[in-house]
């Protein structure tokens, strides 16, 4: 009988230490229920309005054809970083602001505000810019949609890719000339949006840098998708450079509120062909190809003949149009984005 008691008694022991070590492990992590989304075309579920007609190219066919086959506002045929993001966490894919009050179901994984064609500055589209995006965010925060308790577990995805860049080069022919001024004050503004977010109360932000942009289609076209035009390279590395400087500035370290989301590494991992990369077996040319360099993918004439075509296999192409990868792409993208994701969160 004694040796019973010691039995149990051991047997006692050794469970309060796995307890207290499984309770260790347990709260080392940020444990994220909620995901909100901020930025342009690459987060974008479908912000952008249907009212713009074609020029919510988003919204029409051949548009979402391999997930859920059908148009959804999302910028590629399938899923983009928002649902990877969203799956790699263990929730839904957030419902888009612009439908909360028909996706009740979806506010408890939070909201997306992200908008496509948008920029930190405002980008000549009358869409909402990042601040904007915030303001909205604060608002649902004011109105009870999610309290305060509800920002402890969540995390901010945003998104930059370009937007602003493009409104200057088409606002200023010298625009070369002006870009390094022109970056200053964008990350100053960039500075003042992102210490809000924090401030609110969100505990965790993930912000993109800049993907590769010569690599996208509308710049590899005259190489028949052949070659990544250098020359944007080096304005690349440079808005690269001041994210990663911004994100140490606000908040980096082992116990980190910011993380720059390599994006450039991870799209050019898998159209180099980097080891551990999926193969897609066309890495720069697009599925979905216009007819001419003055249309978009998804466009029509006026007797309603498709001013583009698309390949039957979206799944060995990287990019969907001109600019978004395929689902397929962001899938292979999405792991190499997987290990500082879980280190960030410490997953």
């Amino acid at each position: 009988m004694a040796k019973a008691n010691r039995f149990l008694a051991l047997l006692y022991a050794f469970s309060l230490v796995f307890l207290v070590m499984g309770t260790r492990v347990a709260g080392s992590g940020h444990h994220v229920n909620k995901l909100f989304v901020f930025g342009d075309s690459y987060v974008d579920t479908g912000n952008l309005g249907r009212l713009l007609g074609r020029l919510a190219r988003s919204w029409f066919d051949p548009y979402g054809m391999t997930f859920p086959r059908k148009p959804t506002g999302r910028f590629s045929d399938g899923r983009l970083l928002t649902d990877y993001v969203a799956s790699f966490l263990g929730i839904r894919s957030p419902v888009p602001y612009r439908i909360r009050k028909f996706g009740h179901k979806l506010l408890p994984y939070g909201m997306n505000f992200a908008v496509a064609g948008t920029g930190i500055f405002d980008t000549g589209n009358y869409q909402s810019n990042l601040t904007t995006q915030i303001d909205k965010f604060q608002a649902q925060i004011d109105d009870g949609v999610f309290s305060r308790h509800d920002l402890k577990s969540s995390a901010a995805l945003i998104a930059v890719s370009g937007n602003d860049y493009q409104h200057l080069s088409e606002l200023d022919p010298d625009y070369l000339h002006h870009l390094h001024g022109f970056m200053h004050r964008l990350f100053a503004q960039f500075e003042v949006d992102l210490r809000r977010l924090s401030h609110i109360g969100v505990p965790k932000v993930i912000v993109t840098n800049l993907h590769p942009v010569g690599c996208i289609p509308s710049y590899t076209r005259p190489t028949n998708y052949t070659t990544c035009y250098s020359n944007v390279s080096s304005a690349v590395a440079e808005h690269n450079r001041r994210v990663d400087e911004l994100m140490q500035e606000l908040g980096g370290g082992s116990n980190a509120t910011f993380l720059s989301l390599d994006v450039h590494t991870a799209f050019l991992n898998v159209l180099h062909r980097a080891k551990g990369a999926k193969e897609i077996k066309h890495p720069l040319v697009p599925c979905c190809v216009s007819r001419s360099i003055t249309t978009e993918c998804g466009e029509i004439d006026a007797e309603g003949n498709r001013l583009y075509r698309v390949c039957r296999r979206p799944e060995e192409h990287f990019y969907w149009d001109s600019v978004h990868p395929t689902q397929a792409g962001w899938a292979a993208a999405f792991e190499f984005l997987r290990p500082s994701l879980r280190r960030f969160l410490h997953l």
